[in-house]
């Protein structure tokens, strides 16, 4: 393991993968910004604090190409929170303090540090059913 690999590891908690089979996940989902985004997979961390979190992990190759930033696909993350990421877990019936969501290029593998990959990431809180951006 390397020296990301153990320190992400202490940090992060418990990891359990749950694969994409809620009913409409891999259908190409609709965005602000009007890229091409599909859900790659979702992962459920539960912290030493005992707090649980939510990662919904989504692959948008655009992002990967010169001149679209962070800025152009901004609008996109609160979207993907309170449209699909929020009714998931409810009909899934899982409850968690916070959700995080990315954006990637390409897909990847969970805690891996890939030097060829652009990746943006959110985070929200979930207060009263909805997502509130914790901006880190």
């Amino acid at each position: 393991m390397t020296k990301w690999g153990t320190l992400f590891a202490a940090i992060g908690g418990a990891f359990i993968g749950a694969a994409a089979t809620a009913k409409g996940l891999e259908e190409p989902l609709v965005v602000p910004s009007g890229y091409d985004v599909y859900l790659h997979e979702m992962l459920f961390e539960n912290r030493q604090d005992h707090s649980r979190v939510a990662r919904f992990r989504y692959v948008m190759p655009i992002i990967g190409q010169e001149g679209i930033t962070f800025e152009n696909v901004e609008g996109d993350f609160v979207h993907l929170c309170e449209v699909q990421a929020l009714p998931v877990l409810v009909s899934q019936d899982q409850q968690v303090g916070q959700i995080i969501v990315s954006l990637s290029d390409r897909d990847t593998e969970f805690g891996v540090i890939s030097s060829v990959a652009t990746q943006f990431f959110e985070a929200f809180s979930v207060q009263d059913g909805s997502c509130i951006w914790e901006g880190f």
